[in-house]
C-alpha cells in the first residue's frame, strides 16, 4: 500500500492485478494527513509542555513550532511525494491537514489563540478537501 494517494487511472482495466486500486474518499483522508510529521510535532509539543516557561513564552514557542512543522510538511512532500498530480494534491491538502490537527493538539498551550469552532472548521475543511481533491492520471 502506497503512503501517497493512489490516483484514478481511467485508461487501465479494472482487473489489472499489477496496478494498485485508486483510493476512495476514506483512503485519501488517511493518506493526506501527514502522520509522520504530526508525530514529530507532538513529541516536540510534549517537550514544550514540560518546560518551565511563562505562559506567553509557551504560546509563542508553540506557534513557532507549528510554523516550523508546517514548512517541514511542505518540504517533506516536495522531496518524497514524487512528481505530478499526486504531489500537487498532497501540496494542497496535507499542509492544511497538518494545521487542522496541530491546532487542537496545541490547545492547552495556545489558550488565548484557541477557538474550538476554528478547530472544527479546519478539520471539516481537511475532510472536504480529501473528498474533492482526487488526482487523476
Amino acid at each position: 500500500m502506497s503512503r501517497w494517494v493512489v490516483p484514478d487511472r481511467p485508461k487501465l482495466r479494472a482487473g489489472d492485478p499489477k496496478k494498485e486500486k485508486a483510493d476512495d474518499a476514506l483512503g485519501r483522508i488517511t493518506k493526506y494527513i501527514p502522520a509522520e510529521i504530526l508525530s514529530g510535532y507532538t513529541m516536540l509539543f510534549t517537550l514544550l509542555v514540560s518546560m518551565e516557561l511563562l505562559d506567553k513564552e509557551k504560546e509563542l514557542a508553540t506557534l513557532g513550532v507549528i510554523a516550523l512543522f508546517f514548512i517541514i510538511t511542505i518540504v517533506y512532500i516536495l522531496t518524497k511525494a514524487g512528481t505530478g498530480k499526486i504531489r500537487k494534491a498532497h501540496l494542497i491538502v496535507s499542509p492544511v491537514a497538518f494545521l487542522a490537527w496541530s491546532y487542537p493538539i496545541s490547545s492547552s498551550l495556545i489558550a488565548s489563540y484557541f477557538h474550538p469552532l476554528i478547530a472544527f472548521g479546519g478539520l471539516a475543511l481537511t475532510v472536504a478537501l480529501s473528498i474533492f481533491v482526487r488526482p487523476v492520471e
